[in-house]
Order: C-alpha cells, then sequence, then structure tokens
C-alpha cells in the first residue's frame, strides 16, 4: 500500500504537482480575464480618466513648465544676469541672489505669456464681436447668439440665390445638415454648457499655471530628486542607459515642438497678411487657425483651408473663395519648400511613410488632438525601440562571444 508520507517526501511527484496546480490556476485567471475582458477595460478606462480629471492641473503644469523651460532660462542668463543683478562673491549669498533671480525671471516669463494670452484673446473678440466692452455674462452670450443668427441667415439666403437648376438634393441636405448644426451647437444652453466647460477648464489652468511656477522655481531640486531616486532603484548601467534615453526624448520633443511652434506663428502672420489683402472678413483668426492647423503634418494645410473657403464663399461669393484657396496654396508651397525644412527640418527622424500612418491613425482614435502629438510621440517611441533593439543586439552578440569564449 502507498504511503501518503512517501508521496510527499518524493520531490518529482510534488514538483510535477505543484507545476500543474499552478498551471491550472493560471489557465483559469486567463480565461477569467479574456470572458471579462470588456468589462476590465471599461472598468480600466474609468480609473484612468477619473485619475487624469484629478491630477488635470498637475498635468497641465507639468506640460506648461516644460514648454517655458527654455524661456525662463534665456530671460535668466541673457537679461536679469546681465542687466539687472551684480553677484557677490560670498558662496551662500551668490546662491541665494541666483535662486532670488531664477525666480524674478519666472514671474517675468508669465507676465509676458498672460500678457500675450490677454492680447489674442482681446484681438479676437473685437475681431468677432467688435469693440469689447464687458457688460456681463447675459449680454455677451445674447451678442454672440445674435452674431450667429446673422451667419445662419447668411448661409440661407447663399443657397436660396444658387439656381435651381444647381441646388440639387445634396447640396439641400449640405445645407440643411450646417444649419442644423449652427441651431444645436449654438443655442442658450449648448453656449451655457460650453461657458461651464470652459470655467472648468479655466479652474485647471489657473492652478496648472500655480503648479507649473513652483516647478519652474525650484525646477534644480526636482531634477536632483529625480537623479536620487533613480540612483536608489535602478543599477548603475540602468540608470546610465536611462538618463541618455530621457536626454535623447527631450531634444527630439524641444526641437520639433519650438520648430513647429515657430513655423505656425510664421505661417499665422502670413496667411493674415495675405488674406487682408485680398479682403477676407476675420483674416487673423483664420491666418491663426491656419498657423495652428499647419502643425499637423500633411492634413493640417487643407483643415486651415476649409474656414478661409466657407467664410469667403458666404461672404462674398465662389471667386472669392477660389482666390482665398489659391493664396493660401501659395503660402503652404513657401512653408513647405523654404521655412518648414529649414526650422524644424527632420527633428524627429521618421520617414514620411511613418509620419502619415501615425497621423491617420491618432486621427482616427484621438481626433485633432492626436492628429497634432502623433509626430513627436511617433519620433520618442521611435527611440524607445532603437534602444530596445540595440539591447538585443548587445545582448545576443555577448552569448555569442561566450560560447566562442568555451
Amino acid at each position: 500500500m502507498i504511503n501518503i508520507k512517501d508521496l510527499l517526501n518524493d520531490k518529482t511527484l510534488t514538483k510535477w504537482s505543484l507545476f500543474c496546480i499552478i498551471t491550472v490556476v493560471l489557465l483559469f485567471i486567463l480565461y477569467a480575464i479574456i470572458r471579462n475582458l470588456g468589462h476590465i477595460f471599461g472598468t480600466a478606462g474609468a480609473v484612468l480618466s477619473s485619475l487624469s480629471s484629478a491630477f488635470a492641473p498637475l498635468f497641465v503644469g507639468i506640460i506648461i513648465a516644460y514648454l517655458l523651460s527654455p524661456a525662463v532660462e534665456s530671460i535668466d542668463k541673457k537679461i536679469m544676469a546681465r542687466a539687472f543683478f551684480k553677484m557677490p562673491e560670498d558662496p551662500i549669498k551668490f546662491e541665494r541672489r541666483k535662486n532670488l533671480r531664477f525666480f524674478i525671471s519666472v514671474i517675468v516669463t508669465f507676465i509676458l505669456l498672460l500678457a500675450a494670452i490677454f492680447v489674442i484673446l482681446y484681438a479676437f473678440t473685437v475681431l468677432i464681436l467688435g469693440q469689447f466692452v464687458f457688460v456681463g455674462i447675459q449680454q455677451m452670450i445674447s451678442g454672440f447668439i445674435d452674431h450667429v443668427i446673422a451667419y445662419e441667415a447668411a448661409i440661407r439666403e447663399w443657397a436660396a440665390e444658387l439656381p435651381p437648376d444647381v441646388v440639387s438634393e445634396q447640396i439641400n441636405d449640405i445645407v440643411n445638415a450646417v444649419i442644423y448644426w449652427f441651431s444645436n451647437s449654438f443655442s442658450p444652453s449648448s453656449i451655457v454648457d460650453v461657458i461651464v466647460g470652459i470655467g472648468g477648464g479655466i479652474v485647471n489652468m489657473v492652478i496648472g499655471l500655480i503648479v507649473s511656477i513652483y516647478l519652474l522655481k525650484d525646477k534644480q531640486y526636482f531634477q536632483n530628486l529625480c537623479r536620487k531616486v533613480s540612483h536608489v532603484l535602478l543599477p548603475q548601467k540602468a540608470n546610465a542607459v536611462m538618463r541618455e534615453t530621457l536626454h535623447e526624448v527631450n531634444t527630439v520633443l524641444s526641437l520639433f515642438i519650438r520648430g513647429a511652434l515657430l513655423d505656425a506663428l510664421i505661417v499665422a502672420i502670413l496667411t493674415s497678411i495675405a488674406l487682408s489683402v485680398v479682403g477676407l472678413e476675420f483674416a487673423v483668426f483664420v491666418g491663426c487657425f491656419a498657423g495652428i492647423a499647419n502643425i499637423i503634418p500633411y492634413f493640417g494645410p487643407i483643415i486651415g483651408m476649409v474656414p478661409a473657403f466657407l467664410i469667403a464663399l458666404f461672404t462674398d461669393g465662389l471667386t472669392q473663395g477660389i482666390i482665398v484657396v489659391i493664396v493660401m496654396l501659395v503660402i503652404q508651397q513657401i512653408d513647405g519648400n523654404i521655412i518648414y525644412p529649414k526650422i524644424v527640418g527632420s527633428t524627429t527622424g521618421l520617414h514620411p511613410l511613418a509620419v502619415l500612418l501615425a497621423i491617420t491613425a491618432a486621427g482616427y482614435y484621438a481626433g485633432i488632438l492626436g492628429m497634432i502629438i502623433a509626430v513627436p510621440v511617433t519620433g520618442v517611441l521611435k527611440i524607445f525601440i532603437l534602444k530596445f533593439a540595440r539591447w538585443l543586439e548587445n545582448r545576443k552578440s555577448s552569448k555569442v562571444q561566450q560560447i566562442e569564449e568555451e
């Protein structure tokens, strides 16, 4: 008769029994995961959405601090250090004076940023609503609705003036769809909802600005803290690889973001001037929109042309719309062949086909925002993929060398 004690002492049997039990448990867990995959993804998405909403001001602050860091450094070194601050020789006083100078540079940078935002918003308000006078939220909403109703009437008038043989059923459907969108999107309740959403966004932006001020003010402290944490958590070799990778990522992102923003500013200025010359209404507004849309490769210029063509079509007719499109095509050719290659160039090192596929996929899943961030995100992914490929290659070569030595 088989003794249970002998069976327990049999190491081979115990090992295979544990292996079978663990395998069954893992298969059961895998089956449960696959069966409830939709629920798991829904719960994970809800949790991530909740966390992103809760920590939105922090994310906004990190992004603002990253974008403004070069400007703060430039103001600190080129203006504050040369014009306003004489550094003492005592090391302690020197460090205090340096921190004070950097903090003042941060404040000056934010004052300039807020002034620029105020000027831009005021200019857009004047362009759209005329002379801006704050008389209350209700009066402003009423004025905006009046302008929307006026444009809706202009669309109806334009459609009514078309010859009967030109107005087909498809054109009528398009016009009716545009009017329906105007009526629903710019109704009083929709505008109030938009204002409430904008209010929440403004609160997050204000808190994010405060967070970014702290991040920039204590930039050196946070950098040292990150270095200490990486030294504690990672081995020396892995820490060196991580720092090298982050440096490459920062180089790609900073060069692309600065170049793309400068190129967008130039395109916005050129487009605004050209559209003003041809007499398009809201030329500056359309030019700024075209500059922002120009950040998206390939599709951006087309997106920027759509509102310009529609405004020209509804206000001055088809001929003016064609002239506006031709003007913007000329500007895009100048930008694509002269300005963009010199300012942005190939900072990400991506093949044009990879850029096109990345923009298409990101636009499908994340809309306009996805198309804007598709290129830099793909450039960062390329860095990680190349690092991983080099790691595999080095590991393979080390194994081969070890086998040859044996």
